[in-house]
């Protein structure tokens, strides 16, 4: 099957770079345009109207964002491409969003038109980039959602409404506010990646929680905590220093 892809793109040696990748390891991608700018990607967008858009996250003296605020309609799908591994990537990994840290290998490349094939089976794509123009645009930390994968797709979950999330292995049961448990194949450590910018801390191997959610804290070797839906979790003796001072901060 073809597929229609437009580049957005300031910088002429990263266009040229991606387009020499696409033409070479993936040729059922044709490039039908590229633009240098906001403006002229706006245009060309409602031109062409293609299945796949890389997007270049900074376009100064915009963002791409800003481009995708503007539309009402999302119709193609979205794989940004950025420098700065720390500029925004909390963001596209909460919503679950495809970007590639420049310069990329080919391999990052091919896993990511991969993963666009497999959802233009489903309505994914649209679902996950409006939770990521949320994340980036809410003004404080507590209004983000976080995109849970499923067995069948994705459940988005505001970050503030989480308690708890609770170790099985290689899978993770997020407990929320609404007596909900969800359970995602990731693994704690990679959720405590996610959420450790939004006052989540990890007291045990098994238990990352939501501090914003602990009613009280028990002294003892370790100490326990009652958390706001009455359970109760052990806080680890080697966590204890580390997260009693986190409570002092906050």
């Amino acid at each position: 099957m073809a597929y229609e892809v437009l580049i957005l793109e300031d910088e002429p040696h990263q266009e040229e770079f991606l387009k020499g990748m696409l033409s070479q390891f993936a040729p059922e991608f044709t490039v039908v345009a590229t633009a240098g700018s906001i403006d002229e990607g706006r245009r060309l967008l409602e031109r062409h109207q293609p299945d796949l858009v890389f997007m270049d996250v900074l376009m100064p003296p915009h963002t791409s964002f800003d481009l995708l605020y503007t539309l009402t309609h999302i119709p193609f799908e979205v794989i940004f491409t950025t420098s700065y591994e720390e500029f925004a990537v909390k963001a596209f990994r909460l919503s679950a969003v495809d970007y590639l840290v420049k310069p990329f290998a080919r391999q990052d490349l091919l896993e990511a038109l991969h993963k666009f094939k497999q959802r233009r089976l489903s309505r994914e794509a649209s679902l996950n980039l409006q939770a990521l123009l949320e994340n980036a645009r809410a003004p404080r930390a507590d209004q983000a959602k976080i995109a849970l994968p499923t067995l069948t797709g994705f459940i988005f979950v505001s970050v503030k409404d989480i308690i708890r999330c609770e170790s099985d292995n290689t899978y993770t049961t997020f407990h929320t506010t609404e007596n909900r448990k969800i359970v995602v194949s990731k693994t704690l450590k990679e959720c405590e990646k996610l959420l450790t910018d939004y006052h989540f801390f990890r007291v045990h191997n098994c238990h990352l929680i939501n501090v914003a959610h602990i009613a009280e804290y028990v002294k003892g070797e370790g100490g326990i905590l009652i958390m706001s839906d009455h359970s109760t979790i052990d806080v680890s003796r080697r966590r204890k220093d580390e997260f009693l001072k986190l409570l002092k901060k906050v």
